[in-house]
């Protein structure tokens, strides 16, 4: 329906319990309806695998504030958790999926293992515009859930790139976008284009 409010998916390899994640899901609230599907458990490195051995379990989460949100927990990995939002939990098709924020910055080698980015590259590969957030963290708040990181500036960012997405074509040759926001970075920080 034309008038449906979009879907927005969100994932990430931090785990459902992380702050980065939900920092991205709270700075959406209001541009549609949101499902939550991520990893029970920490899943960082993991790329975009697929393991036979992923028991595929899901547990609706309903404690912490999630009772807010469609917020699901899945025994797998983060391209396992797109796939399962997108296949079994969705209603219909998301019009983006935001994967992160990961505690972390994914650049150089770090791209092609990051589960934060398999889970973009898997919406991707489904047709779904998709966004990989990772913020830049000191080393020692890697793997954990450090309440000391402040994802503000990740939340602005990936809110005006996800906008985009949603309301522009990509071009041809773009797949995904992969935002990475440096420590110490504000909504103010400039922000510049690579590849």
């Amino acid at each position: 329906m034309a008038d449906q409010r979009p879907l927005i998916l969100f994932t990430n390899d931090d785990g459902i319990e992380s702050p980065g994640l939900w920092a991205l899901v709270e700075c959406f609230a209001d541009l549609g309806d949101l499902l939550v599907v991520a990893p029970r458990e920490q899943q960082s490195g993991m790329g975009r695998s697929l393991p036979i051995f992923s028991e595929g379990r899901i547990y609706p989460m309903e404690q912490n504030g999630w009772e807010n949100y469609n917020a699901y927990g899945v025994d797998g990995t983060p391209a396992q958790a797109v796939q399962h939002g997108v296949l079994e939990l969705s209603d219909r098709l998301p019009s983006l999926v935001v994967s992160g924020c990961n505690y972390g910055d994914n650049t150089g080698n770090g791209v092609t293992v990051s589960g934060t980015v398999g889970a973009a590259i898997e919406a991707a590969s489904l047709g779904i515009p998709a966004l990989a957030v990772s913020q830049q963290t000191r080393h020692d708040q890697h793997l954990s859930y450090s309440k000391e990181v402040d994802f503000s500036a990740a939340a602005h960012f990936a809110r005006m790139f996800g906008e985009y997405l949603m309301s522009n074509a990509r071009p041809d040759d773009v797949d995904l976008l992969k935002l990475d926001v440096p420590h110490g970075a504000t909504p103010d920080t400039e922000w510049r284009v690579t590849r």
